[in-house]
């Protein structure tokens, strides 16, 4: 396949480095891991392992919120936090254990690498800035300006750093080993909560793959069933040695596969970048992908927004993909009806066979109790009769010894 030369991926790495390596001068913990199935989640992982391989401290663990046991930890290692899109209160669980690491470990440095900042909730979120404003170590990095401005505005009286995404740390000659071939023409990846015109179609995305990340569902029942069945020390050396190595390799496959990629996931256009292909960012629900785009890839030859025009083609090939979805799940719906209908009345036969064998096995022993009773009778009758012929020779013999 043949790639570009992009050098904002060099310079966004670099800037991560510049910034990051002087807050963390000895031993540190990564924590909050992804062990799930999200391939953008793991490629920031990935960039955060490379990104630390060039720090002189002893790592002291590298766990996710399911298997970090809140252990005592020397108060001159740093705490790392993973970075992503998950500080708000829309995937809480993840801000609930960052607020439980900055509560437990208030002598420690902290670091919450890269995130986008989103609350629904403003009361949430002034009360989650009452609780960070109690560390006195602790440093955000906002994956873009606009998140580092609702901090402030927010009262955030910490050290703020605005960095890009840690993926840009990850070493993208292993990444383009992976590389396939360019065999299908377009992609698009779905977003939500978007307004869709119906006009001025491009031939381009007339014929476009709809998808998201390949085999989330799989990966995500398998992981899910690792984490429930198998100690800590069993997790953490199977999502770092197995399951991350195997997404990312399945997720290089994936966006390279295509000759034009329209993402609404931000790390399937970041992993397009650092793979040197190009990609048009569509937005999401919340702005994330806007905001990351004007903050960092405004200078990118490979990333770009739509134009209008496109964006119209692809809300119509989006708009008739989702009328086709919508037709294929009550297709769907009018035949698990059927089935159910069906097995309901399999259920009424089954039922049904049920009292017929209750009955059949009660009969069973209704006739194996009277077919005792006939032997019993049967042998009483047999003695009788012996009595009475016994009684009868008794007799005659009387009679003839008369």
């Amino acid at each position: 396949m043949k790639t570009c030369v992009d050098n904002i991926c060099q310079t966004l790495g670099e800037t991560i480095r510049k910034a990051l390596a002087p807050l963390i001068p000895g031993d540190y913990i990564l924590l909050d891991l992804p062990y799930y199935a999200n391939i953008g989640d793991i490629l920031i992982w990935r960039g955060t392992e490379d990104f630390l391989k060039e720090m002189q401290g002893i790592c002291l663990g590298r766990q996710s919120k399911e298997t970090f046991d809140f252990r005592p930890l020397p108060v001159d290692s740093t705490i790392l936090l993973q970075g992503g899109g998950n500080f708000g209160d829309i995937w809480r669980e993840h801000q609930e254990f960052r607020l439980e690491v900055m509560r437990l470990y208030p002598e420690n440095n902290i670091i919450v690498l890269p995130q986008t900042v989103h609350y629904e909730s403003e009361d949430l979120f002034s009360e989650d800035v009452k609780k960070m404003n109690q560390h006195s170590h602790l440093t955000i990095c906002a994956r873009d300006n606009h998140s580092a401005e609702l901090l402030r505005q927010k009262g955030f009286m910490g050290r703020l750093l605005t960095l890009p995404d840690m993926a840009f740390c990850i070493n993208q000659q292993e990444l383009q080993s992976n590389l396939a071939e360019s065999t299908k023409q377009c992609l698009i990846l779905l977003r939500e909560d978007k307004e869709l015109k119906e006009k001025n179609l491009h031939n381009k995305y007339a014929n476009a793959s709809f998808s998201d990340w390949p085999n989330i569902k799989e990966s995500s029942a398998e992981a899910w069933d690792f984490l429930m069945t198998h100690d800590n020390c069993e997790i953490d050396s199977f999502f770092i040695e197995n399951f991350f190595p195997r997404e990312i390799k399945a997720g290089v496959e994936f966006v390279s596969s295509f000759t034009d990629v329209c993402s609404t996931r931000l790390h399937v256009a970041i992993l397009r970048l650092l793979l040197g292909l190009p990609v048009k960012m569509i937005d999401n629900s919340y702005g994330k992908n806007l905001n990351f785009y004007n903050t960092w890839l405004k200078d990118s030859n490979l990333a770009s927004l739509p134009d209008e025009v496109e964006q119209d083609a692809i809300d119509f090939a989006t708009f008739v993909y989702r009328q086709e979805q919508e037709a294929i799940k009550k297709n769907t719906k009018e035949y698990e009806k059927v089935i159910t209908e069906l097995r309901e009345q399999g259920n009424n036969y089954e039922e049904t066979i049920l009292n017929w064998e209750t009955t059949i096995a009660s009969l069973r022993q209704k006739l194996n109790r009277e077919s005792q009773k006939h032997k019993k009778y049967k042998q009483l009758f047999n003695l009788s009769l012996l009595f009475w012929l016994l009684l009868l020779i008794f007799t005659l013999i009387t009679i003839f010894n008369k």
